[in-house]
């Protein structure tokens, strides 16, 4: 059985050590959960998966804003904000979970969607910005 997301550094590589480190981290915790998901594992062991990745998410964020801020991002504010929204949908989904005792298809193409589009998207700038304005 092949991964739920596959990760690819020549596609999602921002040449950021730390945070492409991070990232396949993050990568790993949405397919352990997708793995959890698709045998039908009880709530309990998905809940402690869930909680990992969504605790995760929040180190990620916080440790991707830190360096933005390191590097002089520019867009920083703005990418924070993608930042706050993403993780309210993740907390939306953690919360119906624990109502539920079950996670969605829809959950995990949010995941999916948001993984690909986040990094391809606006991670690739900062990590653009960083190996541009640092490369010297």
């Amino acid at each position: 059985m092949s991964n739920f997301f596959e990760w690819d550094n020549s596609k999602f590589g921002l040449n950021v050590q730390e945070m492409d480190a991070e990232h396949r981290k993050l990568v790993g915790l949405m397919n352990t959960l997708h793995v959890l998901h698709e045998k039908g594992a009880g709530a309990a062991e998905l809940g402690k998966a869930l909680g990992e990745f969504v605790n995760y998410t929040v180190k990620h964020f916080s440790d991707e804003e830190a360096f933005m801020a390191k590097i002089n991002y520019p867009e920083l504010r703005v990418h924070a904000g993608v930042h706050k929204s993403l993780l309210a949908r993740v907390t939306e989904y953690a919360t119906e979970f624990k109502k539920t005792g079950k996670l969605t298809d829809a959950f995990f193409m949010f995941l999916k969607t948001w993984l690909k589009a986040h990094i391809c998207g606006v991670d690739m700038k900062y990590g653009q910005h960083a190996n541009h304005t640092h490369a010297a």
